[in-house]
């Protein structure tokens, strides 16, 4: 005899072993299932029937799992276009507040050289250029589809680049005896421009992933 909530029982673990298993979708399915059910029950089919039917209007587990996939895979896109945007706001305000202040002498700038001027304005473009090549030459990079293992080689090179800053903080700069001007240029060298190489191969790097995704699933 068809028992119809074993049934659903069931389609719930072909679901799950599909690979759809976060909650809140599988819910909202299940409720579209037994919702079609009812519809298909007034039609006038019985529970096995109309069952069967319900499953086959909503759709297949694997054809399931690969909408959710791009639905996800959007979701993400999506996200990773507004944090682009940040980025590039956020590297446009900085470097030209940073110009600024060399060109104007604003600040611990103040008493800053012509040729110490040239030496900040270079380290900013540096900075600039690392990180614009970086998201320019995505198809340098190699791609990884794995977001786990791109989101660990992403932290790695931030902790490298930490590690640079803290001995360039701790152990460099201390042994120099540096004027105002002249510790401000070389935080630029030292921290600046570092910067731009880490966000130009973080973004290029995750850019190379996103627009293979991308790809894919177009």
């Amino acid at each position: 005899m068809f028992d119809l909530e074993q049934s659903i029982a069931d389609w719930r673990q072909q679901m799950l072993a599909s690979g759809i298993k976060s909650p809140t979708p599988l819910e909202e399915l299940e409720i579209h299932l037994r919702e079609e059910i009812e519809l298909q029950t007034k039609l006038g089919l019985n529970a096995q029937t109309a069952f069967e039917a319900a499953v086959q209007r909503i759709g297949k587990a694997n054809m399931l799992k690969n909408e959710f996939e791009k639905a996800e895979g959007a979701k993400e896109f999506r996200a990773w276009g507004k944090i682009q945007i940040i980025y590039s706001i956020g590297l446009c305000y900085f470097s030209l507040f940073i110009v600024a202040c060399i060109i104007f002498k604003l600040g611990s700038f103040s008493e800053i050289s012509p040729a110490q001027q040239m030496s900040g304005l270079a380290a900013v473009a540096m900075m600039i250029l690392l990180a614009g090549g970086g998201y320019c030459g995505h198809g340098l990079f190699p791609v990884i589809l794995n977001k786990r293992m791109r989101n660990a080689i992403c932290i790695s090179s931030g902790a490298l680049t930490a590690f640079w800053w803290v001995t360039f903080l701790s152990v460099i700069l201390p042994s120099f005896d540096f004027t105002t001007s002249q510790l401000d240029v070389a935080f630029l060298w030292g921290f600046a421009a570092p910067f731009g190489a880490l966000a130009g191969f973080v973004t290029g790097f995750q850019r190379a992933a996103h627009r293979q995704t991308t790809a894919i699933d177009s």
